[in-house]
């Protein structure tokens, strides 16, 4: 996905090769010159909030080590595209008062092809992040006595370049429109393949997050509902921690439970058990963080969708080019805030952030430690 102007073109579905269509180009422009600046400030004010709160947060994440995490890993990942994405955003918005304030962009059609293909890289290098997320989370949740295995370090390392890899790639294809391109036409890339966006790029965030969190949705509540009578009906002269022990996750058939050794008491079974419980309570929260930032994307990205397919269809261009142009800039604001959602969402976030700021204001506090722990929390 991408947030830019020439996506959906202010001559959107018109040719410039006559006299009339130029006319109606500037008419156009003319009529659409203040949207534009409008947009231009909010991508900007978007820009800072984007490069100030994710980098604020990769700088986190670096200095606290609870926060290692595989998860985080690929987070850190896609705030790295995003604080790109925002640096485009300071460069990319004078350009677009340029040409479509100032000038006419019919005569920049080659600019505008080549800039939004470096933006619709970043672009879909962070939306496949989200698939990454999705796929790392259902290895967790639905396979947890396997998930070191078969999500190693060395896994997550190739997952992460295939993502950046597919990203490039994707990104790249827009600018092979301009082999033998009939450069008196003003949209050198036609509106049907700028539906590929949605449906390499925003189609398939979309399904991997039903199918994912369905499947997650469904193993939490078979769980609860197995949880919940035990719990409300506990056994005569039993104590409340072993009761929330035995009412643990139960181990799915196919899977052993090996955890307890020839000699093992019941007090080490009973915390070995308490253990597993709380690691797996750890892993459903950092299932709702990833929703959080997926659901977000699905909503804050379907009016750019929708605009998509209305231009398909011819719908009135001049309805078209305004949604175009909210639609863009409520796109942008995903990258931009997705860093708030930790805050929102995470209390190991709120902490790791209040820590930070403590770091900052003090200056030279040496004092000020944070404990290390390799679980999943986010």
């Amino acid at each position: 996905m991408s947030y830019d102007v020439a996506d959906l073109n202010i001559s959107s579905s018109i040719n410039a090769t006559t006299a009339d269509t130029e006319i109606r180009n500037l008419t156009r422009q003319v009529s659409l010159s203040n949207p534009v600046i409008v947009r231009v400030t909010i991508l900007l004010t978007l820009a800072i909030f984007n490069v100030g709160g994710n980098g604020f947060t990769l700088v986190t994440i670096r200095l606290t080590p609870r926060l290692w995490t595989k998860t985080n890993f690929i987070l850190a990942s896609m705030l790295v595209v995003d604080v790109i994405i925002g640096i485009h955003a300071f460069w990319y918005t004078p350009f677009l008062l340029i040409v479509y304030v100032y000038n006419n962009p019919c005569h920049y059609n080659v600019h505008i092809a080549v800039l939004t293909s470096l933006l619709k890289v970043t672009a879909t290098v962070s939306s496949y992040h989200m698939i990454l997320m999705c796929v790392e989370r259902y290895i967790a949740i639905v396979y947890p006595l396997k998930y070191e295995a078969k999500f190693t370090d060395r896994t997550l390392k190739w997952a992460i370049g295939a993502v950046w890899a597919t990203g490039i790639l994707k990104g790249t294809t827009f600018v092979f429109w301009l082999i033998n391109a009939d450069l008196r036409k003003c949209d050198l890339v036609p509106a049907s393949y700028q539906l590929l966006d949605v449906f390499l790029g925003y189609l398939p965030v979309c399904i991997c997050m039903f199918f994912t969190y369905g499947k997650i949705l469904a193993i939490w509540w078979r769980q609860r509902k197995r949880i919940d009578p035990i719990s409300a009906n506990p056994a005569p002269g039993a104590s409340f921690q072993v009761t929330t022990v035995t009412t643990g996750p139960p181990i799915r058939s196919g899977e052993v439970d090996n955890t307890r050794e020839p000699g093992t008491t019941s007090a080490e079974l009973a915390e070995q058990q308490r253990q597993k419980i709380k690691c797996r309570r750890r892993e459903f929260k950092a299932v709702y963080l990833t929703a959080a930032i997926v659901g977000m994307y699905f909503i804050l990205w379907f009016p750019f969708v929708l605009a998509r397919f209305l231009v398909l269809v011819d719908y009135n261009p001049i309805v078209v080019n305004y949604i175009g142009l909210a639609s863009g800039a409520i796109g942008a604001s995903n990258f931009a805030f997705a860093w708030a959602i930790y805050a929102a969402v995470s209390k190991s976030y709120r902490r790791a952030y209040r820590q930070m700021l403590i770091r900052i204001g003090c200056g030279c506090c040496k004092n000020i430690t944070m404990q290390v722990d390799r679980s999943f929390v986010v």
